[in-house]
Formats: C-alpha cells, sequence, structure tokens
C-alpha cells in the first residue's frame, strides 16, 4: 500500500526522528498517528518529556499527514515547512502521541497545486502523554511545489 511506502521512506530519510525513537505507526489521507516511547534521555529537568522532544513528534506526524493527503502525487513534490506554532498545554508524563490531520478539503489542495504547481497549508497537530493528557498543540504549515 503506498502509505506504508511512505512510512518507510519518513523512516528511512529522517535520522533525528529515529534517534528519538519515534514511530510512525498509521498515515491516511490527511492524517496520521506517531508515537515516542517513555526514555530518560529525552526527559527535561522535571523529570517529562523534553519541550523539543515533543515538537520533533509533532512535526513528524504533521509531515507524516501532509505525505499522506498527497500520497499519489508526493514523490514529485518537494515538501518544506515553512512555519509552526507550538502551545504546551500541560508536562507530558511518559510514553507520548500525536495525531496529526490536514484541515479543511484536500481535493481542493491538490487542485490549486496543479494550477499553480505549488501550494501552502497548515497541519494540526495534538500530542497526548500515556496517560491521556493533552501535552501540545501544534500547527505546521507546510508548503508543496513541484520538482524541476
Amino acid at each position: 500500500m503506498v502509505y506504508d511506502r511512505i512510512k518507510q521512506q519518513m523512516m528511512d530519510t529522517l535520522p533525528f526522528v529515529r534517534l528519538l525513537g519515534i514511530r510512525i505507526d498509521a498515515i491516511g489521507n490527511g492524517t496520521s498517528e506517531v508515537s515516542m516511547p517513555a526514555d530518560p534521555k529525552l526527559n527535561n529537568h522535571l523529570g517529562t518529556q523534553h519541550a523539543g522532544a515533543l515538537f520533533t513528534l509533532a512535526e513528524t506526524a504533521s509531515g507524516a499527514a501532509m505525505a499522506g493527503a498527497f500520497a499519489d502525487l508526493i514523490l514529485g513534490l518537494r515538501p518544506v515547512a515553512k512555519e509552526s506554532r507550538i502551545q504546551y498545554q500541560k508536562v507530558a508524563k511518559g510514553a507520548t502521541r500525536a495525531s496529526g490531520r490536514v484541515p479543511g478539503d484536500i481535493a481542493a489542495l491538490k487542485a490549486a497545486l496543479s494550477t499553480d504547481g505549488k501550494v501552502a497549508f497548515p497541519v494540526e497537530v495534538d500530542v497526548f502523554d500515556e496517560h491521556g493528557t493533552l501535552a501540545a498543540q501544534v500547527q505546521v504549515d507546510w508548503y508543496l511545489s513541484e520538482k524541476r
């Protein structure tokens, strides 16, 4: 399946993501589920998940959701994360997971890409700790252009 190929490609080309132990669990049409284990090396001075690790988890989920939305075209595209915003809600205790989603009309985004050769759009991500507590909300703005 194309989503499995995208997952493998992302894991093969993102060594920092592998270093943190992040796993892409699922990719769908504009959605993703990504997880990161509990590991003392990923903790901050409070003994909870480090903000940088949480951000990397969320950014990975955003990229997976973006790639899933454009699965049929992604090999011919150049994706770039243009801007990110993160709002930390609570400390994250233990293992974490992130759910990414492309809001809005994916068909309209593909039509804009077809017409203009480029498109920009947000991907929203919620990060939860092992107790289901919402730890952070993230928006990553992606810019896609056709490879030349």
